[in-house]
């Protein structure tokens, strides 16, 4: 029972019939304020007027893993909290004496991080990095095979480290080294090995002003006039209004690989719309379309209002000026109209400071026109355009029989074109550990195109090889290899022979098998001997050390990003006249500065 203080309480209950009182006079003198109301959209707003984009919002996940397959240089991980958390998960996993198991000299503990951007899909493809921890004494990751691997979130809370859900899964073959420490054999990454397994969404959020529901959703409302979705039977908007400032934005597969473009457009659109504004504003902006200092915004606008503006964009497609054509041509590519096939094409080919975006034009939707024009491109003899014309193509249309895709392996497991097919890890790591892990599998393309010969590997993204020039020899002698794997041909052999050494340990004998030099054909039989991507990739690192190679071997030749294009898209300079000798020369410069960033992706040679 609680004691009462009698006094206490009166004192306590006159002061409160006093305030009271007070409040009652001054409410009589002074009513209370309204909030006041957002002021609604005038009719020269746009979105990005009462908006902005999240979007360079990236989220980074960590794991910690278990790479098998290792040629005896893997170390028993001392007692930390990576050990303990990878044998926790080792037991749920069904394994059997996991502590014994680390202690086998094949395997490693490994720490998996994955940086996750706004946007993600589970469809995409993200490199994972996989490194040691400090006190380590693995000496060399190379030939390993990550296991399926759990990713979550970590956040510091209360001054105590605490995991998210899980969040995303990794697991593949870890090629060692990084682009900026390539011969570090303690780190590597997974080549589009991790996979999200919700969709990470875009955020657009109202200004502090502008905040209010009422305001959300009209702004929900124009985005999905402008960009409806069809998931099954369902038609939904890209835009989802969640609260009174913040909204929920999908980008539309059109828009996949040129995602800026898709926030540029929205920003643009007209909060306000009827049909006699529409029409205004229709012409206004085509008339910006024809004067190249305006051309770039006129055509987002114009993109902006649908497949109205088309007539209207097929104009610049006439125009004398190349940055107003390259405009047009662009917004009708979102469109999906092909009128301005040619004209990306010739802009790919003349015009470096637009090539990517051009391509990524090409690539937006599945018109012949664009088939053919990337096709044609892929003859072309500059490294950039034509390995950029080739991803354009693959992301247009996968199965395109221009492509050349072959299969790799001779015999392939039923379920190996299954991406989402995880081995559990009790049964991987039983495979594993009983003889050496066979085919990494990876992509390879002989594409039957004019132009020289030339292979390029990836090192991001995708284990993927392609052979530009269908029938292309290795040129003998051939002496290859320092691993598992040697290739040799005497001079004027027309075949080489591929050698697999398997240490004794493993209970199998060596391996040897004979093919054509066709290049194709001796990257399947090293494939069906068991080699991995990375193994493949050492092995036409050397053969190009070693002249071997009929042409060069080149890395990642995807064209990238300019300024210049932003500032001819958004501030009106025309990057495509040239009109003295100054403005030549800039450009011989920019050329070699492009050549030497191609140079600096070419694979590293021994000094």
């Amino acid at each position: 029972m609680g004691l009462t203080y009698p006094r206490r309480v009166r004192a306590l209950a006159a002061l409160a019939l006093t305030g009271a009182l007070a409040l009652g006079l001054t409410g009589a003198s002074s009513p209370k304020k309204k909030k006041k109301e957002a002021a609604p959209p005038k009719v020269e707003e746009t979105v990005g007027d009462l908006s902005y984009i999240q979007h360079a919002v990236e989220t980074k996940l960590e794991g910690v893993g278990l790479v098998v397959g290792l040629d005896n240089t893997g170390v028993d991980p001392p007692p930390s909290p990576y050990r303990t958390r990878l044998l926790d998960d080792m037991r749920k996993a069904g394994v059997e004496n996991a502590n014994a198991l680390l202690k086998d000299p094949r395997v490693s503990l490994v720490i998996v991080t994955l940086t996750v951007h706004a946007g993600a899909t589970p469809k995409d493809r993200i490199d994972a990095t996989v490194e040691l921890p400090p006190a380590s004494g693995t000496k060399s990751l190379a030939g390993g095979y990550l296991l399926s691997c759990r990713l979550r979130e970590k956040m510091v809370l209360g001054g105590a480290t605490r995991e998210g859900q899980e969040s995303a899964v990794v697991q593949g073959a870890v090629m060692t080294g990084s682009l900026d420490d390539p011969t570090n054999l303690k780190i590597g990454r997974v080549l589009g090995g991790g996979r999200v397994k919700k969709e990470v969404p875009f955020q657009l959020i109202l200004n502090d002003t502008r905040k209010n529901f009422r305001t959300a959703a009209m702004v929900e409302a124009v985005v999905n006039q402008r960009f409806p979705q069809t998931e099954g039977v369902d038609q939904k908007g890209s835009a989802v209004a969640k609260t009174d400032q913040y909204i929920v934005l999908k980008v539309p597969q059109v828009y996949h690989q040129n995602q800026d473009r898709f926030f540029r457009v929205v920003k643009l659109l007209q909060m306000v719309d009827n049909p006699t504004l529409r029409a205004s504003r229709m012409a206004s902006w085509g008339r910006d379309l024809l004067d190249p200092s305006k051309a770039g915004i006129a055509a987002l606008r114009l993109e902006g209002l649908g497949p109205n503006a088309v007539d209207v964009l097929k104009n610049g497609l006439g125009s004398p000026n190349a940055q107003v054509r390259f405009f047009a041509a662009e917004a009708l590519a979102y469109l999906n109209d092909p009128s301005g096939a040619n004209v990306l094409g010739e802009t790919v080919r003349k015009t470096p400071e637009f090539r990517a975006y051009a391509l990524a034009a090409l690539a937006a939707t599945d018109q012949s026109a664009f088939h053919m024009t990337l096709r044609k491109l892929m003859d072309e003899p500059d490294v950039e355009i034509r390995y950029g014309a080739f991803n354009a193509l693959r992301t247009l249309a996968p199965d395109d029989a221009f492509l050349g895709q072959v299969r790799v392996m001779d015999a392939p497991k039923q379920d190996d074109d299954d991406v989402d097919r995880v081995d559990s890890m009790a049964v991987a790591i039983t495979k594993a550990t009983s003889k050496p892990r066979k085919e990494d599998p990876f992509s390879l393309y002989l594409v039957d195109c004019e132009g020289p010969p030339m292979v390029h590997v990836a090192r991001t993204r995708r284990c993927e090889i392609v052979v530009f020039g269908r029938g292309q020899k290795l040129l003998p002698p051939v002496v290859l290899g320092d691993g598992p794997y040697l290739l040799n041909a005497a001079d004027g052999d027309q075949a080489v022979q591929i050698s697999k050494i398997v240490p004794s340990r493993f209970g199998d004998a060596d391996a040897k098998v004979e093919a054509a030099l066709e290049l194709g054909e001796v990257l399947r039989r090293a494939a069906n001997l068991g080699a991995t991507y990375p193994e493949i990739v050492s092995i036409l690192q050397a053969a190009e050390r070693q002249k071997n190679l009929p042409g060069p071997l080149v890395v990642d030749a995807v064209p990238g990003s300019s300024p210049k294009y932003i500032e001819a898209a958004i501030l009106g300079k025309d990057a495509t006249s040239k009109k003295d000798d100054a403005l030549k020369k800039t450009g011989m410069d920019d050329a070699k500065k492009r050549r030497s960033l191609l140079d600096r992706l070419r694979f590293w040679r021994d000094k």
